[in-house]
């Protein structure tokens, strides 16, 4: 009927992206571009730059995979006994 909550329409993800606030994250294929420019030794782009701070960083490692600097413990698991 529609008397009731009144429904507020949100900006989605694509004002985000022309905004350009929204980032890519880094994956594998960015890692495999690094090792290339290392290799050949080409000049570094800016994605290249960002993707080798994430290494040093400990964020991702040379595999293109994520670390997981914070594991949290299990303590939710109950022990029977």
């Amino acid at each position: 009927m529609g008397h009731g909550k009144k429904t507020i329409k949100k900006k989605g993800k694509v004002w985000r992206i022309l905004d350009g606030s929204y980032k890519q994250p880094i994956d594998k294929e960015d890692v495999e571009w690094l090792i290339a420019a290392i290799q050949q030794e080409c000049v570094w782009d800016e994605r290249d730059q960002e993707t080798f701070q994430a290494i040093q960083d400990g964020k991702i490692d040379w595999s293109g995979e994520r670390v997981r600097i914070n594991r949290k413990p299990r303590k939710h698991i109950r022990k029977r006994s």
